[in-house]
Formats: C-alpha cells, sequence, structure tokens
C-alpha cells in the first residue's frame, strides 16, 4: 500500500495489519486515554499532558525514540498517529517529520470524530464511531 500521510480509521487498521513493525501511537493525554478508551494495540505517548498541557515538541520525539530505541531503523518506522479529532496528530506528524521521521501518518478524523451539528463528537465518524477495536480502563 502506498504511503498516506492522511489515512481514515479503516485505511489504518489496514496499514496496521499490512504492516505488523507499524506502530500506533495515541497522543491524547493520559486522562483521555484513561476515561474516553484508546485504540487496541496502541502505545500512549502524550503530546502534551497534564498538569500544564503545553506541548514540548522535544520531549515527545524523546519518547518516541526511546520507545522505538530495539529497532534497527528508527526513522524509517511506520507510524500511525490518533488523537481526539486529527489535530494534535498532525501536529505531533510535522514534529516527528522535522526530525527525520520518513512514514508518518496520522488519523485524520481521530477517535472520537468531527463534530456534530450539537458540538458532540462521536456520532459522525472517528476510530471508535467507525467500528475500530478500541478498549477502554
Amino acid at each position: 500500500m502506498e504511503y498516506k500521510r492522511n489515512l481514515l480509521p479503516k485505511m489504518a487498521i489496514d496499514r496496521l495489519n499490512e504492516n505488523p513493525d507499524a506502530v500506533l501511537i495515541d497522543v491524547r493525554t493520559s486522562a483521555e486515554h484513561k476515561y474516553v478508551g484508546f485504540p487496541k494495540n496502541s502505545i500512549l505517548i502524550p503530546w502534551f499532558d497534564e498538569p500544564d498541557l503545553n506541548s514540548d515538541p522535544s520531549a515527545f520525539c524523546e519518547a518516541v525514540n526511546n520507545h522505538l530505541s530495539d529497532r534497527s531503523d528508527i526513522l524509517g518506522t511506520e507510524l500511525i498517529l490518533i488523537c481526539r479529532s486529527g489535530f494534535r496528530s498532525n501536529e505531533a506528524l510535522k514534529c516527528l517529520q522535522s526530525n527525520g521521521f520518513t512514514c508518518v501518518s496520522h488519523v485524520a478524523s481521530g477517535f472520537e470524530g468531527d463534530l456534530d451539528e450539537n458540538d458532540h463528537r462521536g456520532n459522525l465518524n472517528g476510530w471508535r464511531n467507525d467500528g475500530m477495536p478500541w478498549s477502554q480502563g
């Protein structure tokens, strides 16, 4: 499958199934991960987290590098990022690309998807709404 930057949830699952070395990284906060749920077989590396909720791109890249430290081609590892709606994962994607990672994509609709007409998430699209495997707790 050809590399694409923006993936729909089903496309992300297809990539993960086709490439067992690919890594799905949840970049949401620890609280979101715990209380909202998370994609199965994902790892949590927050783009920012409590208490300050400020992103630290250097710390994020370092955490990704540390997680991949046992791989021979860290920068070439296929990474798929996911957040709530696609915004943070896109910011994290740009950060990783600017630090030499060559195969990074993100779930454009995120875990919870876009806002509906009542400003609620989870009703239009996104990982959970599209029926992708997830867990909570």
